[in-house]
C-alpha cells in the first residue's frame, strides 16, 4: 500500500489526522479540471479515525 498525506484544506487534516493508506483511485464523473478532463479521486483510509477520506489525488503527497 502507498502511504499518503492528505491536503491541508481537508477537515481531517485540521484535526490532526494527516496520514493514511491509499485504498484506490477512481475517476470522478462530476469534477472536471479547467481543461475539461475528469479529476482522479484518491480514497485514503486514515490512520487515527479509520475513516475513508475522498480527496483529489493530485493534491496528495506521497510519504515514505
Amino acid at each position: 500500500m502507498t502511504r499518503v498525506q492528505i491536503p491541508p484544506y481537508y477537515d481531517l487534516w485540521m484535526r490532526g489526522d494527516k496520514y493514511g493508506d491509499l485504498v484506490k483511485v477512481t475517476v470522478s464523473k462530476k469534477l472536471r479540471d479547467r481543461w475539461g478532463d475528469p479529476v482522479e479521486i484518491a480514497h485514503v483510509k486514515m490512520d487515527i479515525t479509520g475513516k475513508i477520506a475522498r480527496v483529489i489525488y493530485s493534491d496528495c503527497t506521497e510519504v515514505a
